[in-house]
């Protein structure tokens, strides 16, 4: 559901990226035949789609795209390295004890699922 963000007890909410005024939240744009909504950071559509392109990453299990702004699953390679996957019934596999969230190239909120 969109949300309209100016009123006249409220500030417009501007574009993180370029200042651009944006009139309804959550942003949504159309990447890798994924819709992407963002509430927050606040993005105008260009500026969104142009973060996805240049900050989305593989998924290590399907090789679709996984867009910024995204909780991921995170699996270790025998190297150390971090693999990313969707966080679907489809990509997620049950050996996947590490979630996140994938934001401007970076993994943020990384936290161990305890095993049972």
């Amino acid at each position: 559901m969109k949300q309209t963000v100016s009123s006249k007890n409220s500030q417009a909410a501007h574009c993180s990226e370029c200042g651009a005024e944006i009139s309804q939240l959550p942003t949504v744009v159309e990447f890798d035949r994924q819709e992407i909504h963002v509430f927050d950071p606040v993005f105008c559509a260009s500026c969104l789609l142009s973060l996805c392109e240049r900050y989305a990453v593989e998924c290590a299990n399907c090789g679709g795209k996984i867009p910024p702004y995204s909780q991921v699953g995170v699996l270790k390679t025998e190297m150390g390295a971090s693999q990313f996957v969707h966080m679907t019934t489809a990509c997620s596999t049950a050996g996947s004890a590490f979630h996140g969230y994938w934001g401007k190239g970076t993994l943020g909120e990384f936290v161990q699922v305890e095993a049972c």
